[in-house]
């Protein structure tokens, strides 16, 4: 299979250059582009939250080797949820080289944070069936690089924020008028 200009100048973004160019195609396509005759990126998206699921595991792991698993959850839960998946996704121009149906693209699709992190995890699974999981575990590691570097040390997990808000607006409420002002 013949790789396109786009499709070339993509892998040298990623970083990785595909053996077999039929994983990374799969992972490009979008369910609404599929169709009987050719798979979406679905199946890829699952093993791909897996395979950067346990380099990032590892890599946080290795970075505070004395933190306990209450620390250490909250800053896995931020890098690997859905708006880091597409904030890397950006940082490669993945929405450029995705394949997507006529609604799909109408509505924005190739700037979706879902869809971009759908299809990035989806990559990463294409890398790992292609090139084995050091080679999938080489290129997370160097995407997610600075994220990893900067994730808060003190990160919360995603569930405890709201609930933080809301007990701070419940104390603010009780208080009176003029004491808020000494705030």
């Amino acid at each position: 299979m013949k790789k396109s200009v786009d499709i070339e100048k993509f892998e040298k973004r990623l970083g990785y250059t595909f053996k077999d160019p039929k994983y990374l195609l799969e992972a490009l396509t979008h369910p609404s582009f599929s169709s009987t005759n050719r798979s979406d990126n679905q199946r890829l998206e699952f093993i791909g939250d897996r395979v950067l699921g346990l380099t990032v595991a590892e890599a946080i792991a290795k970075q505070d080797p004395q933190a306990p698993e209450g620390k250490l959850a909250p800053r896995f839960n931020a890098l690997v949820r859905k708006e880091a998946c597409s904030g890397e996704a950006q940082e490669i121009d993945l929405g450029l080289v995705l394949k997507l149906g006529r609604s799909e693209m109408i509505t924005g699709g190739r700037r979706k944070n879902a869809v971009l992190g759908d299809a990035m995890e989806a990559v990463l699974a294409a890398i790992y069936l292609d090139g084995g999981f050091q080679a999938a575990k080489d290129i997370i590691l160097r995407l997610w690089d600075r994220r990893i570097s900067n994730v808060d040390l003190d990160a919360r997990d995603s569930k405890t924020k709201p609930l933080r808000r809301l007990a701070i607006s419940e104390t603010l409420s009780k208080q009176q008028p003029e004491c808020l002002w000494k705030l």
